[in-house]
């Protein structure tokens, strides 16, 4: 269980929320995607070229002076560091913020060896005094009030400190400038390698770095080897989005370029520590991409709730769980890579395009076939999930016991106190009386479900578990919609698209359903998903993981429902409509998938704002996650419940009766999460409110 401070909490989100405007502002007028699409590109051919271009970067370094040593791991840099100190004969050694001597745990390795390192970044320094690891990459000491701050600094200085801002910088001015003045060596770290020239870029926010860099006699770079670029308009394109992604800022305070020694000694350190390794691997390598911008720290739902104390074990988040498997092992990497939601919010402010969360799917895989995985899961998606027989007898035996563990209006009597856990924050359905299959069946036996005049065409519709078994009125409605537009409808396998198995690292359990809804599917008619979830498999996931011709038709086949509508019947939906101001207010839920993968939300936007005739009142944070996301809010209750009380909050505050999605999933969380605090307000899929309005 993470542990969640309610302060931790407060100070996370309103930071994240002051850094989305910042940098929102900062972007204004450029093309974000063109420049990170660009510094990918770079990134990439730098990467394939990393050892070339390090020769090249060693050989001009050296010719302005600097000496140039190559470490294999975190040991080695190490020792190489302290044999140089060594060496100069240096007690005491001032450093500039280095992500890199955090890997390593250098100041731990040179305390224990008698050299006494001090961190000169304002954030840094409050840590290390504070003897706590960094919860952030950019702003390591972001979780410390200034309350705080004081109390540090006062057993440091041993005297009272009056916690007030001038104040504190002052006393941190005159402390590091004193320590700078005194030292004997500085250590930095290194923005970019430039091959064309041996220099390095560095960028600083506080000074900090160019004392460090210019007043000590000697001066360590300590950098790792994919910071190599080939040339300075290279690492300028890092310039260009890193400090905007960063910080939100248009540049950062200080861009220093470095050639060589100020005066005295240069010495520049090049840690591998297994990424010659992660270079080599047509899966992983973008992760060396990475510029250390944060930027998926700011957006990541459960960095916000739990901070980088908990989400990180040195590296913070998503991406860290990623270079944790390469840099200190797989072991290591398992709880964190946990975490992640699966949301891909992190991807959409990426510097260098990194698909961070579906890598971590692939971390997944790797973790469950060289460390093992949970026995619930072994059975759930290996057994039930991957094999419809399973699957539909599973949840035939649900229904069986429906009047014994139904409580009416859909939903179920509270678990036992020993699984509490997972419905205290919500109620959870009950299983429908009747499949939707069964329901279809019916249906299409009346003459409402024969369209008039000539069928446009057919579709088939894929309801995805939860229609299937638990809202088969949302499966329904969809029906009747596209049968009044003319369509002739029919209704797809009712299995498991594979998704969950996928999204947890089993691949082969996911093969095996999706393998069947591509048989059972046919070759004619749009597939129309009422899930995003499932419309991610069909068109994305899916193919990607069978890669045969027929899996890629189904995925030029299938499309959401409402982005099917939106392209082709809006103007007949706008005929049709009924024209009644009777809705009230009401709100949208961007489900993850929906708005972060398939581009999807605006789609529905513009139907529930026709269909409903009123303006949409939104909700802070309406594409942050409810919480739901599959085998998370199993594994990670705690956390589920805190971002559907979020979602929750959100949506009282708009003061709408009417919550619209276009997910089951977050369906069952936030209709759930309402029931439970008695709130009158609906939670409805945008095909029932579309349905119910014609």
């Amino acid at each position: 269980m993470k542990r969640m401070d309610p302060r931790l909490r407060s100070t996370l989100r309103d930071f994240s929320r002051g850094f989305a405007a910042k940098r929102e502002a900062c972007f204004q007028g450029l093309d974000f995607e063109r420049l990170r699409e660009d510094l990918a590109r770079m990134k990439d051919q730098a990467i394939v070229r990393n050892a070339e271009l390090l020769d090249r970067f060693e050989a001009r370094a050296q010719r302005h002076g600097s000496r140039v040593l190559r470490a294999r791991d975190g040991a080695e840099a190490n020792r190489l560091i302290l044999d140089v100190l060594k060496e100069h004969g240096v007690r005491k050694i001032v450093k500039g913020k280095s992500m890199v001597s955090e890997e390593t745990r250098l100041n731990e390795f040179l305390v224990r060896n008698g050299v006494e390192p001090m961190e000169t970044d304002l954030g840094e320094w409050i840590i290390q005094l504070g003897a706590e690891p960094p919860t952030h990459m950019v702003m390591p000491a972001i979780h410390l009030s200034r309350k705080d701050v004081a109390g540090i600094f006062a057993g440091h200085l041993g005297r009272e400190v009056a916690d007030e801002i001038p104040a504190l910088v002052r006393i941190a001015r005159d402390e590091v400038r004193k320590a700078v003045f005194g030292a004997e060596a500085g250590l930095t770290g290194a923005n970019a390698l430039i091959a064309e020239n041996g220099s390095i870029m560095l960028v600083t926010n506080e000074g900090n770095g160019r004392l460090v860099t210019t007043i000590p006699g000697l001066h360590i770079v300590f950098a790792t080897i994919e910071k190599v670029v080939p040339t300075t308009g290279d690492a300028l394109r890092v310039l260009e989005v890193l400090t905007k992604n960063a910080t939100g800022q248009p540049i950062s305070s200080y861009v220093s370029f470095i050639a060589g020694p100020h005066r005295g000694r240069q010495y520049i350190i090049l840690l591998d520590n297994h990424r010659s390794e992660l270079a080599a691997d047509p899966v992983f390598r973008g992760i060396l991409r990475c510029i250390k911008c944060s930027a998926c720290l700011n957006v990541c739902p459960v960095y916000e709730l739990v901070g980088g104390g908990e989400y990180s074990y040195i590296y913070m988040g998503g991406i860290g769980s990623l270079l944790t498997a390469w840099i200190h092992g797989l072991e290591h990497s398992k709880e964190i890579a946990g975490l992640c939601l699966g949301c891909h919010r992190c991807e959409a402010v990426c510097s260098a395009k990194i698909p961070i969360a579906d890598l971590i799917v692939r971390l997944k895989t790797r973790l469950n076939e060289e460390t093992g995985s949970e026995l619930w899961k072994r059975i759930a998606f290996n057994g039930m999930m991957a094999r419809p027989g399973i699957h539909r007898a599973a949840f035939a035996a649900g229904r069986a016991a429906r009047p014994l563990i139904s409580r009416g209006k859909g939903y179920a009597r509270k678990l036992p106190p020993w699984m509490g856990k997972y419905d205290r924050f919500r109620d959870l359905p009950a299983p429908a009386e009747r499949p939707l299959s069964r329901l279809f069946k019916d249906w299409t036996a009346s003459p409402a479900a024969v369209p008039q005049g000539t069928p446009k065409g057919r579709v088939i519709i894929f309801p995805g578990c939860l229609i299937e078994h638990f809202y088969p009125r949302v499966g329904l409605a969809a029906s009747r919609v596209l049968s009044k537009l003319g369509y002739e409808v029919e209704l797809g396998p009712s299995a498991c698209c594979g998704f969950p198995p996928a999204n947890s690292g089993f691949p082969a359990a996911a093969r095996r359903a999706f393998r069947g809804i591509v048989e059972k599917t046919g070759n004619g008619g749009w597939v129309l998903t009422l899930c995003p979830t499932c419309t991610t498999m069909l068109k994305r996931a899916g193919p990607e993981l069978l890669g045969t011709e027929e899996a890629s038709r189904l995925a030029g086949r299938t499309t959401a429902f409402a982005q099917f509508l939106a392209a082709n019947e809006k103007e007949a939906l706008s005929r049709l409509f009924k024209k009644r101001r009777d809705a009230g207010p009401w709100t949208y839920h961007d489900s993850c998938h929906s708005k972060h993968l398939l581009g999807a939300s605006r789609d529905s936007r513009d139907l529930l704002r026709m269909a409903l005739d009123r303006e949409i009142s939104e909700m802070d944070s309406s594409d942050v996650c409810c919480g739901f996301a599959g085998a998370f809010s199993v594994e990670h209750p705690e956390i589920s419940a805190a971002l559907t009380g979020g979602k929750i909050s959100a949506v009282k505050k708009t003061g709408a009766g009417l919550v619209a999605t276009d997910c089951p999933g977050c369906l069952l969380q936030i209709g759930g999460g309402c029931h439970r605090q008695g709130l009158d307000v609906a939670v409805r899929h945008t095909a029932e409110i579309i349905g119910e309005r014609l």
